[in-house]
């Protein structure tokens, strides 16, 4: 079988298609963790784009999902916080009360140390994700105020991308 131009064309352009869609997905915000001066989990949001992330949904990851509407599956947030508007610089939201113009949507219990919790960032109407980071507790009893341990994508032998999680000071988090 002899290919055309036009057939070797489009072989081409689907096959860098899905090259070029296996990569992580570029998140508009970068998510970590850090503690306050009591231990308290505290969570870090720097906007790396437009200052558009105005609403933070923590999940407990071993709540099984929730059946939707659509026939499908859904996993809901133990907590969500929001911001009447987005900022690009770094913030600071305490998981338990929120803060630095975060407001709290539910009330946000006590975090079991072994398990273990997703946070993720959104835009205005979800219209944007900003990134998100997993921790538990027990992760979290080796920082110090002004250290932040957040993720990061990192393409491994088999090709595959996964989370490695990396500690830096405070004024070393940000989206560069």
């Amino acid at each position: 079988m002899r290919l055309t131009r036009t057939g070797l064309a489009a072989i081409v352009l689907c096959a860098t298609a899905v090259l070029t869609g296996c990569g992580p997905r570029f998140a508009a915000a970068k998510v970590g963790m850090t503690v306050d001066d009591s231990g308290n989990p505290v969570i870090v949001l720097e906007d790396c784009k437009e200052g558009d992330m105005v609403e933070l949904q923590l999940f407990d990851e071993s709540l099984p999902a929730q059946p939707n509407s659509t026939g499908g599956t859904t996993t809901l947030p133990i907590a969500v916080y929001t911001a009447s508007k987005g900022s690009k610089s770094v913030r600071q939201i305490p998981v338990r009360s929120g803060g630095d113009g975060w407001k709290p949507v539910t009330v946000v219990n006590d975090l079991s140390p072994r398990t273990s919790y997703k946070v993720r960032s959104w835009g205005e109407d979800h219209q944007s994700f900003g990134g998100q980071t997993i921790f538990t507790p027990n992760d979290l009893k080796t920082l110090t105020p002004g250290e932040v341990r957040y993720g990061v994508q990192v393409k491994t032998a088999s090709g595959v991308y996964e989370d490695q999680y990396r500690v830096s000071p405070l004024d070393e988090f940000n989206c560069d």
